[in-house]
């Protein structure tokens, strides 16, 4: 073999070894790049941020119709009821009598009392005729009896006040019974149905003292509960919607009250948590004003929720997500900031289909499922950022300040194949090796080779100008076809 063959496979040798270099280099900066993204995103789950995955539990409640006022009839204890005028269910108007007591013994008692009173003011009489008296027969008696006079005078005056005393007492005492007489027939405040209505053995038995209760007519209102752990999530006048159990009828109303006290006709002892954790929880009460009771009947059962106004046309299922997570790229393409298998963030395409413009937020096609982790957008975003689901862990948001860079850096430093840096780019490195491999061979034929591999191995990575990469084929003479 001559020796200018042996030199032209040096040559190619040693060229093809310099391409290879310049490939690995290459690729190295390429990837390097991707996986270096400063910043930190965090993500949440889908779950956490999926507008149509409500738990309807939290925000529905059972209710039922009553009438807007229920008017407790009380009774006095201290006296018998002599006949009752109403029977339950019975309708009453206000006005209209409920029962009456027994007043013979009132009126008998009021008689004692009057003739009680006259006996008191006979003696106040009679004791004012003896002090007067006495005055008469204290002038004309002796120094050591007007002594004796003068006692006798303040104790008929002590006598008379406490008479006086005890007779505007008693006065005060009969016309309270006198009232009492006038108004032995206890009359309806309200207009209603009678309910609940007992028997005296019954109250006793009871220990109350409610005799009956009158449901009041007109407009109804609608009795949830709610338990200890929500009720703070209520407030009001929050306004509300009432669904039929039996058909598509709804109607609407505000939060009129919210009773502080625990609802002792329901059953208490209701039980959250784990076997490890039993806990009682108490049941409140709150009321639903109707803005109209049309189509309601007293008794009947309603779904209650909170009046978000949402559009019910929309039945949600799948992922939802509000249209603040959903962006569009210059292409018009949908996607959403998410994480990948290898937990860096990625722009990821979604289908986009209905839209809930009440609600501002749309449905999710395609793109994601259920365990996903997605993040809300941000300007400092770019994929291959790390995520986390620590918020603290996060990279804080660009506050607008002008970070300085250090002009001594250099981010385009690349490394020879001995770890030493290259200052001229990477191409410079390569022409070096090439220039080494070829000694003693055409310089040019090198150079033209190299121009060849550096195009090759920079194919979707970075362009170099053909200054630096050596492909300046006005001097090369092997471009000429050598």
């Amino acid at each position: 073999m001559g020796k200018s063959k042996k030199i032209i496979i040096g040559t190619v040798a040693g060229v093809t070894a310099a391409a290879v270099c310049v490939s690995g280099v290459l690729v190295w900066r390429h990837y390097s790049r991707g996986s270096d993204v400063d910043g930190v995103a965090y993500v949440m789950p889908i779950k956490d941020v999926n507008s149509a995955a409500t738990t309807i539990s939290d925000l529905q409640f059972s209710g039922v119709v009553e009438p807007q006022e229920t008017k407790e009839v009380k009774l006095d204890t201290s006296k018998t009821v002599s006949s009752i005028a109403v029977q339950e269910g019975d309708h009453v108007n206000a006005g209209d009598p409920l029962f009456t007591y027994d007043v013979e013994s009132m009126q008998l008692e009021l008689q004692q009392g009057n003739v009680e009173i006259e006996r008191m003011q006979n003696e106040i009489e009679s004791n004012k005729q003896q002090i007067s008296q006495l005055e008469t027969e204290k002038k004309s008696a002796s120094a050591d009896d007007k002594l004796t006079y003068t006692t006798q005078i303040q104790s008929l005056q002590t006598d008379i006040a406490k008479s006086e005393y005890d007779i505007k007492t008693k006065k005060i005492e009969l016309e309270k019974l006198q009232n009492t007489i006038n108004n032995a027939t206890v009359t309806a405040e309200i207009a209603g149905t009678v309910q609940s209505l007992k028997t005296t053995e019954q109250l006793q038995s009871d220990g109350t003292d409610v005799l009956m209760k009158i449901m009041s007519d007109g407009e109804f209102r609608v009795k949830c509960t709610i338990s200890e752990q929500n009720v703070q999530s209520i407030y009001k006048d929050e306004a509300m919607v009432l669904h039929s159990r039996v058909d598509d009828s709804s109607w609407t109303g505000t939060i009129s009250e919210i009773s502080t006290e625990a609802d002792n006709s329901q059953n208490n002892n209701m039980y959250y948590g784990g076997s490890d954790e039993m806990t009682t929880a108490s049941k409140y009460p709150f009321y639903v004003t109707l803005d109209s009771s049309d189509g309601l009947m007293l008794g009947q059962h309603l779904l209650v929720s909170a009046d978000t106004g949402a559009d019910e046309s929309i039945e949600k299922t799948g992922i939802w997500l509000y249209s603040d997570y959903v962006q569009t790229d210059e292409n018009g393409k949908t996607y959403v900031w998410a994480a990948d298998k290898k937990d860096r963030l990625e722009k990821r395409e979604v289908e986009v289909g209905q839209t809930d413009d009440t609600m501002g937020d749309c449905e999710i096609k395609s793109g994601l499922s259920e365990d996903d982790m997605i993040a809300f957008p941000s300007d400092s975003y770019q994929e291959g950022m790390k995520t986390t689901t620590n918020p603290d862990e996060a990279t804080p948001e660009d506050d607008g300040t002008d970070d300085t860079v250090d002009d001594n850096s250099n981010e385009d430093i690349s490394y020879d194949e001995n770890g030493n840096p290259v200052d001229e780019g990477v191409i410079g490195g390569a022409d070096d090796e090439a220039g080494m491999a070829g000694d003693g061979a055409d310089g040019d034929t090198a150079d033209s080779v190299i121009s060849g591999a550096g195009e090759d191995a920079g194919d979707g990575v970075d362009e170099m100008p053909a200054d630096e990469a050596g492909a300046d084929t006005a001097e090369g003479g092997a471009a000429d076809g050598t």
